[in-house]
């Protein structure tokens, strides 16, 4: 069953979207698999998989996390901010970084845990004042939210990664004082360095005294109609894999199709799926 969107939506219509997921462990260096993903209800840290498509109803909330590889532990962060997830949604509470990072908090790890840390990329879907669907962007780190709004031609990237790279944007353009177009942010093809991850989620171990500091997180919202598209996705998609050499959807797209033809350009790419890759592809009908 389907729902018109914006000022059409009508709220006694159950599914009005459809969404998928697909995760996969790639080749990465330290064979591990440090992406999570919470989807709509449940949270899932899988070496391999696709998931069935789902209708979506309101509220709904699509969320990934990529466990920071400079840590062989990270997959225990990447897991522990997924559940915090799940527990403030399950509960009807907030989404915020604080909130996520107070729940990390609580379940000190042991001391070999220290340095993992993990990013965000989250949509929270809910009724806006005109009886249309508010989708709220919430990301820490370089996981990202990509839209493609209808009779759109090219995906547009909703976060900004905090890396050294932007601040080292921002920077510039606040000495020449401006602001800094979002353009110019998440730019290819620089040295690797550059993008050094400046906020992430961290885990509290045992002999920590104090609670890790929530990470700076960025929020934004925006209203989404009938035939847009939304993606989230972390790095080990977007690095190898621009948006712009993503397939093109339609309405006639099979979403789970969609994301394994992904995973296949990931692999067949030059980096050669050198990071674990996860998706959520979510289609408003």
């Amino acid at each position: 069953m389907t729902a018109a969107l914006s000022n059409e939506y009508d709220p006694s219509i159950e599914a009005l979207a459809q969404a998928c997921a697909i995760t996969f462990q790639g080749n990465a260096s330290n064979n591990l698999q440090q992406d999570a993903f919470f989807f709509l209800d449940n949270w899932y840290q899988e070496d391999l998989g696709v998931m069935a498509v789902t209708s979506v109803e309101l509220p709904f909330c699509l969320a990934v996390s990529d466990g920071v590889a400079s840590s062989n532990y990270s997959q225990y962060c990447s897991k522990a901010v997924v559940k915090a997830i799940g527990w403030l949604w399950d509960n009807k509470k907030k989404l915020t970084s604080e909130g996520i990072q107070h729940l990390i908090d609580k379940t000190k790890h042991s001391s070999k845990r220290h340095g993992a840390a993990a990013t965000l990329a989250m949509i929270v879907g809910e009724l806006n004042s005109d009886r249309g669907v508010k989708a709220t962007i919430t990301h820490v780190g370089d996981s990202r939210v990509y839209w493609l709004p209808k009779g759109a031609a090219q995906w547009q990237c909703l976060t900004r990664d905090h890396n050294l790279l932007n601040e080292l944007i921002d920077q510039k353009a606040q000495e020449q004082g401006r602001y800094a177009e979002f353009s110019d942010y998440n730019r290819e093809g620089m040295a690797g360095s550059l993008y050094s991850i400046t906020e992430c989620f961290a885990l509290t171990t045992d002999d920590s005294y104090t609670s890790s500091e929530a990470p700076e997180s960025i929020s934004r919202r925006v209203d989404v109609n009938s035939g847009d598209y939304l993606l989230v996705c972390t790095d080990g998609i977007h690095d190898l894999v621009p948006s712009h050499e993503w397939q093109p959807v339609s309405a006639d797209t099979d979403l789970q199709e969609w994301l394994i033809t992904l995973k296949n350009q990931v692999y067949d790419s030059e980096g050669n799926a050198y990071d674990n890759g996860t998706a959520i592809l979510l289609r408003f009908d």
